[in-house]
């Protein structure tokens, strides 16, 4: 995450930086990404970059923060409304993660980055280390009610979670790959869905 530096600097400033870095992810791939484009654009030497963001991931963990908190509470709003039910949870994740790319402003940004499996895995990674203790599934675990779930330990329950977690990812990717075609992709996850509910849900529920 950003320094003390880069949080202490004047707004105008701070914002021009900002619109820079998004500008800059909107143009090309998470690859392709140049630091040198973003510090003309945001008008700053690229050593006063490196006194704001370590690198190009931490520059773009900061950029997807409110996208992150926005997922916390779509978690939880999710699991209050629907008692923690894992699948729902998920689907309202990937609905929530397909509106906020489409939003006019987001557009471009969020093909370019939720297209990238590097880019996905850390966004994953930081709703873990945001979140909770010791298990790295407790980003979503105090939300999940397993009563109707086929799971005897809590390390089935992980794996559940680390397959859900790989479908909706890679929906994701499928998304902003083929806008035109989001409703099918988002047809075909609730088809994935509804297959795993065989195996992992208890019977006669």
């Amino acid at each position: 995450m950003p320094t003390e530096t880069f949080l202490n600097l004047p707004k105008e400033k701070k914002s021009k930086l900002i619109r820079a870095i998004k500008k800059e992810f909107a143009r090309v791939p998470y690859d392709k990404v140049s630091i040198n484009k973003i510090v003309q654009n945001a008008d700053i030497s690229r050593g006063s970059f490196y006194m704001y963001f370590i690198d190009k991931e931490d520059m773009l963990m900061y950029i997807l923060s409110n996208y992150y908190d926005e997922v916390v509470a779509t978690i939880k709003k999710s699991s209050k409304e629907n008692q923690g039910d894992l699948f729902t949870i998920f689907k309202d994740i990937l609905k929530f993660t397909a509106d906020f790319g489409m939003e006019e402003d987001n557009i471009a940004f969020c093909m370019n980055i939720f297209t990238s499996h590097k880019v996905l895995n850390c966004i994953t990674n930081e709703l873990v280390s945001k979140d909770m203790k010791n298990q790295h599934y407790n980003w979503i675990r105090p939300y999940i009610n397993t009563g109707n779930l086929n799971v005897k330990k809590e390390e089935e329950l992980y794996d559940f979670i680390e397959i859900l977690t790989a479908i909706t990812q890679k929906a994701v990717v499928e998304v902003f790959l083929h806008i035109e075609n989001k409703d099918k992709v988002l047809e075909n996850y609730e088809k994935k869905i509804t297959i795993l509910k065989r195996g992992m849900l208890k019977e006669n529920l």
